[in-house]
């Protein structure tokens, strides 16, 4: 068998990529919505985090977080 693939990168900045296999009801969800799921992922992740994204794609500490 093949070593997958890692995706391209969206952003030059992202160095980490992290192959993760996800339930096919989160799929049809984020679909549903007109989410990507790398996106909800990715979001999902920052606010364990305590982070969020910003307008610019950048993450910033979420308000009312101490830093």
């Amino acid at each position: 068998m093949s070593k997958p693939k890692s995706p391209p990168a969206s952003r030059a900045a992202v160095s980490n990529v992290l192959l993760v296999e996800v339930p096919s009801q989160f799929i049809a969800l984020c679909e549903a919505s007109g989410t990507r799921p790398q996106a909800a992922l990715r979001g999902m992740a920052a606010m364990v985090c305590g982070l969020r994204y910003d307008d610019d794609n950048c993450l910033v500490p979420l308000e009312g977080t101490a830093a």
